[in-house]
């Protein structure tokens, strides 16, 4: 059965940031990461349940070169929804907003 994999707004919005980046590298550096990041989501549309992130179980990871892509599974609805795609070097618990309320 396939999965709906939705790119929710955030990742969204990491994506157009990643790929404006890029683009002030080589001219195919974006189109490369795009390419990599359909066959991602065809990949998470026939198997989204991959490894979990262990700093939040709730959420999968993907790395995508130097980029972690973060999703949740929905049985339920068998939808996979992309929360973020930031780079590895980031601040991961800020980016997903887990961090811990002090």
């Amino acid at each position: 059965m396939n999965w709906d994999v939705i790119l929710l707004p955030e990742a969204h919005e990491d994506r157009k940031n990643i790929l404006f980046y890029l683009s002030g590298f080589y001219p195919s550096t974006p189109l490369k990461f795009d390419q990599e990041l359909r066959r991602v989501k065809a990949r998470l549309a026939y198997d989204p349940h991959g490894s979990r992130y262990p700093g939040n179980p709730e959420y999968h990871r993907v790395f995508i070169g130097k980029y972690t892509m973060f999703y949740k599974v929905d049985d339920e609805h068998h939808e996979v929804h992309i929360y973020r795609i930031i780079h590895s070097s980031w601040d991961i618990p800020k980016a997903l907003h887990t961090e811990e309320e002090e």
